[in-house]
């Protein structure tokens, strides 16, 4: 009866032994990675990084930044919002990474509904009378830390709030929200 007592300890112990030697972890320094040289080394935690949303339309020579378009009309020459961000940590570029762009949308209304506009100024998602919605696709970083995306068309004259969220995916940049910031289209008479 000892016997096998002791045949159950001594596979045990082996066992033990086995998992610790081919465990990535020292057993002496918890959240620590080998290196490959059998020294352990510290997992590095992303660095914050600086998130800077802005306003852009197509033109002749590339984008063009602007601060405001004018709404599209019927038999006019239409212009469209793209989105820009720009991620960047230590003065170095986000080489990988997906921004998701969001914009303030109005609780309880229709997103694309022509007649009734869901967008709102980001002061209304300040104040809660509107949340942050998704647009529907995240866009991966560049070698340059910039993602674009296509707002569209606007019909409707309106001031529309934006923002956007990066997530690193092991860039080596924290995940972050970019400030806020309105966009406003104007009648076609033009912006006061």
């Amino acid at each position: 009866m000892l016997r096998p007592k002791l045949a159950c300890l001594v596979v045990a112990a082996f066992t033990a032994g086995a998992l610790a030697a081919c465990s990535d972890q020292s057993p002496v320094a918890p959240g620590a990675a080998s290196d490959g040289t059998g020294a352990p080394r510290l997992l590095s935690q992303p660095v914050p990084g600086t998130y800077e949303l802005s306003f852009f339309k197509s033109g002749l020579s590339g984008l063009e930044p602007v601060s405001s378009l004018t709404v599209c009309a019927a038999g006019s020459v239409c212009e469209e919002l793209i989105l820009g961000a720009h991620v960047e940590a230590s003065g170095a570029p986000a080489q990988s990474g997906m921004v998701i762009f969001q914009y303030c949308s109005y609780k309880g209304l229709p997103p694309n509904d022509i007649a009734r506009a869901d967008e709102a100024p980001s002061a209304a998602c300040e104040d809660g009378s509107a949340t942050w919605a998704n647009l529907p696709r995240g866009v991966a970083t560049d070698a340059s830390g910039n993602a674009y995306l296509d707002f569209g068309l606007v019909m409707i004259p309106r001031t529309v709030g934006f923002r956007f969220r990066y997530l690193g995916q092991g860039s080596g940049i924290a995940n972050g929200v970019s400030a806020s910031a309105d966009f406003t289209w104007c009648p076609v008479s033009g912006c006061e």
